[in-house]
């Protein structure tokens, strides 16, 4: 048959690239080499034994990069600018670099190795996220949204935004719960995602000055995981399943109609702040397709009749709630 020939082929240069590397690691000795790291104004030095991946020697050294691969390039988040040594860009990088990029020496520290002494200065992650992200523009209300458009944007001076002062109280009551523990700012993010329903910036200035940490980790992780927004959110979480199984038993017209009735696009809010429409791939459901879910309930063999029942129930909720 056709393919075997192909599959013994793969199989050969499989073996072949797995004895070089570990020819690489066992044969070839690259000795003590010394990594510089500019990092938020600061410069420090340290030596390590060579022929390790930088990804790793920064992480080792507490050095916060991030890589949502896990170091499999195919992410671009770990970029560094490499000022000396690195050796040359590899195929595994080219694709997550502009040529501007390149001529800066912008590398993904996940693919250098380390053979030589190396300096690098680590950007602030706007700086990659713009990197990453082409045609860029910045919305002054919320600082990391990025719209496509064809033009490149500068981001304009920052602005100390008030915070309301039964916000600040609300705020230093969740940093003060947390006080003096270690790897604490997940939970604090998600503690300020619950009580605010997003991550207001004003409140992550706070929290960044209260915890002496660096904006860019906070925005960081705010924008990494997919459970904290950055935009205002309604009280009540509206997902319609999108997923083949829903799609195909009417999910597109429970959709439009959760439209209609909401009068919101997906992503928007009422006016009353009440409900915001998302759309998922899969709520793990199928069984039961089509789906929503409003919050954590989940609604099987879902109609669009059904939706005016669904609604009424969360506004009551609402209205309960308002008047307790």
């Amino acid at each position: 048959m056709i393919f075997v020939p192909v599959l013994v082929i793969n199989l050969i240069l499989l073996v072949i690239t797995i004895l070089l590397s570990i020819a690489d690691r066992l044969l070839v000795s690259y000795g003590e080499c010394k990594i510089t790291v500019y990092h938020e104004g600061e410069s420090k030095e340290f030596s390590v034994d060579g022929g390790g991946f930088l990804l790793s020697e920064l992480t080792s050294h507490g050095y916060n990069i991030p890589s949502s691969c896990a170091g499999k390039a195919s992410c671009g988040f770990c970029k560094v600018q490499v000022q000396k040594g690195g050796g040359q860009i590899l195929p595994t990088e080219e694709i997550f670099m502009s040529r501007e990029e390149k001529l800066s020496g912008i590398r993904l520290s996940c693919q250098v190795k380390v053979k030589n002494d190396i300096d690098i200065f680590i950007p602030d992650f706007l700086t990659t996220v713009r990197g990453i992200v082409k045609n860029k523009t910045y919305d002054p209300k919320l600082r990391w949204r990025f719209i496509k458009d064809g033009q490149e944007s500068f981001v304009p001076e920052k602005r100390l935004i008030k915070l309301d002062p039964r916000d600040e109280t609300a705020v230093d009551a969740i940093l003060d719960e947390f006080e003096g523990m270690r790897g604490s700012l997940v939970p604090i993010l998600q503690r300020i995602n619950t009580t605010f329903n997003y991550l207001p910036e004003p409140v992550l200035w706070r929290t960044a000055k209260r915890l002496h940490v660096p904006m860019s980790s906070i925005y960081r992780l705010a924008t990494f995981y997919n459970a904290f927004s950055l935009e205002p959110k309604g009280k009540n979480i509206i997902k319609v399943c999108m997923g083949t199984s829903c799609y195909v038993k009417g999910g597109q017209r429970i959709l439009d109609s959760m439209q209609n009735k909401l009068g919101v696009e997906v992503g928007g809010n009422t006016e009353d702040m009440n409900f915001t429409l998302e759309t998922v791939s899969c709520i793990g459901c199928c069984g039961q397709s089509p789906v929503i879910s409003v919050n954590d309930n989940i609604y099987g063999y879902f109609k669009p009749k059904m939706i005016d029942e669904v609604l009424h129930e969360y506004c009551k909720k609402e209205l309960e709630k308002s008047q307790s």
